[in-house]
């Protein structure tokens, strides 16, 4: 049985623009709905609060509860998609793996806040732990060396603070002083960041359009 080791590119089922396109959405507007539900939740505070806490009160605050519910399924849906799509176009499955993983966590987050307990944790642990491998694992896309050091970069960054969290809990020197909320920042956002930058990668490819523009004439 032949295995698949890395990306296998297959020009005549090329995906990988539209993939990129549907993760640069996904982000951006999780990123947006983020903001815009913060400024609609009384006395919200991004060191004490966590992210999942604008969907999971009870009562539930709204529309924040409401924005950051649908905008973290339309992230997993989204990002579903363009795993579909990243592996019709011959991307490596290792990859697509954790990010598909990641992608259903997130679609369980939104499904089940967090006043539900166990099921919400299991669906953010999923969504926090896959997310920081795919981003880790993303260099077997064929990306190029400046990208591969930021994912290195942001990935870890994630992986170290959730390895922190699970060996410490909430006694970890960390979350102390950057707040439980400030802490899953450092989780979610060097994940988010890479993924809105993989997202403008692949819709060119990585291609140098600095350079194309000057020997193909491209504007």
């Amino acid at each position: 049985m032949k295995i698949q080791r890395g990306s296998v590119f297959r020009p005549e089922n090329d995906f990988y623009r539209a993939a990129g396109i549907l993760l640069l959405i996904g982000v951006l507007q999780f990123f947006m709905a983020i903001n815009f539900a913060e400024t609609q939740f009384p006395e919200y505070s991004t060191a004490t609060d966590t992210l999942s806490h604008l969907g999971g009160t009870i009562p539930p605050v709204e529309p924040s509860a409401t924005i950051f519910n649908v905008s973290v399924i339309l992230l997993g849906i989204l990002a579903l998609l363009s795993v579909y799509l990243i592996l019709k176009s011959g991307g490596c499955r290792l990859f697509s793996s954790c990010l598909a993983i990641s992608a259903f966590g997130a679609l369980g987050v939104g499904l089940f806040p967090s006043y539900t307990g166990s099921f919400h944790m299991f669906f953010t642990s999923l969504t926090f732990i896959f997310g920081s491998l795919a981003v880790l694992f993303s260099y077997r896309l064929g990306i190029n060396i400046p990208m591969i050091i930021v994912s290195l970069f942001t990935g870890l960054t994630s992986l170290i603070i959730i390895t922190s969290g699970l060996l410490w809990g909430l006694n970890n020197p960390l979350i102390i002083y950057l707040g439980i909320g400030g802490a899953e920042r450092f989780v979610v956002y060097p994940t988010l960041l890479y993924f809105l930058a993989l997202g403008g990668y692949l819709t060119s490819r990585g291609e140098d359009w600095v350079r194309i523009r000057f020997t193909k004439g491209y504007f």
